[in-house]
């Protein structure tokens, strides 16, 4: 019904009760760093319920910790489920979540193969929630003016967009899921996307061609370089990696100039990680 049907006003901001989330998989890196921090902090938003398989939950959050993945999609109070597993398990807990009813914030890669990532779409859809990839690169304040002005002409017509992301898994580190072919591992599935972001957004998401070179390790890709052709001349380069020392960074050519972000181009650091905005 139409709230001005009844004389009801429309509610504003202020007034709308806050999303209560669930987290399965609490203690995973990105959770803790930037998602769970954020959740706590928004006021349209409150943590509600968390498990966590490979350790207890972090002190911070015990308060929630309701023991077990099935616990959380089950809280009555939960009405939106983040999901920051390996990408391997995205797709199950995805479906799980639909399945009761929540919406879910999953994180990137959204799945290992478009089969995986069409299923669950179709999964949410069918029950009426909204499924979201927690990439949040695009949110970012500086990403996003930087992409903005380019698009806007400011360096004219746009002809090169590099974006790299590299960091070191160590040798004690091989248990990491990132190493595993079955749980959707390697370099371009794990940081492909903010290397890939700007250049779909500026150039579209269909190159004419696409060369590239990868390193195999394990079964995976431990680095990927590649170069997008697109009509008129216009190219992007994409270099992601696991075993450089850390490095990100977007340049973005025109003929008229070039915008560059040097420090932490796709992760906004501390101050901004584009999950909470004033």
């Amino acid at each position: 019904m139409d709230p001005t049907d009844s004389g009801a006003e429309a509610p504003t901001p202020n007034t709308v009760p806050p999303v209560g989330f669930g987290v399965i998989g609490a203690n995973s890196f990105v959770a803790n760093a930037a998602v769970l921090p954020a959740i706590d902090a928004a006021v349209n938003s409150r943590l509600v319920a968390t498990a966590s398989r490979s350790s207890h939950v972090p002190e911070r959050w015990r308060s929630t910790d309701v023991g077990s993945y099935e616990a959380v999609i089950a809280h009555p109070e939960v009405e939106a489920v983040y999901i920051p597993l390996p990408n391997g398990m995205h797709r199950e807990w995805t479906e799980r979540a639909a399945a009761a009813g929540k919406h879910v914030l999953c994180e990137k890669p959204l799945a290992s193969d478009v089969a995986s990532a069409t299923a669950m779409a179709t999964a949410c859809t069918a029950a009426g929630v909204l499924l979201a990839e927690a990439w949040m690169t695009p949110f970012h304040r500086r990403y996003r003016e930087v992409v903005r002005r380019a698009i806007a002409g400011d360096i004219g017509d746009v002809v090169a967009v590099d974006g790299s992301f590299r960091f070191t898994i160590g040798p004690e580190a091989d248990g990491n899921y990132r190493w595993d072919p079955h749980q959707g591992g390697g370099a371009l599935l794990d940081v492909g996307i903010y290397c890939l972001g700007a250049i779909v957004e500026i150039f579209g998401d269909h190159p004419e061609t696409i060369r590239g070179t990868r390193v195999i390790r394990g079964g995976v890709d431990a680095s990927t370089a590649a170069m997008l052709e697109y009509a008129g001349g216009r190219v992007g380069f994409i270099g992601c990696s696991f075993v450089d020392e850390p490095f990100q960074q977007l340049v973005i050519d025109g003929t008229l100039g070039t915008l560059a972000i040097a420090t932490e181009a796709f992760t906004g650091g501390i101050d901004d990680t584009g999950y909470v905005h004033d």
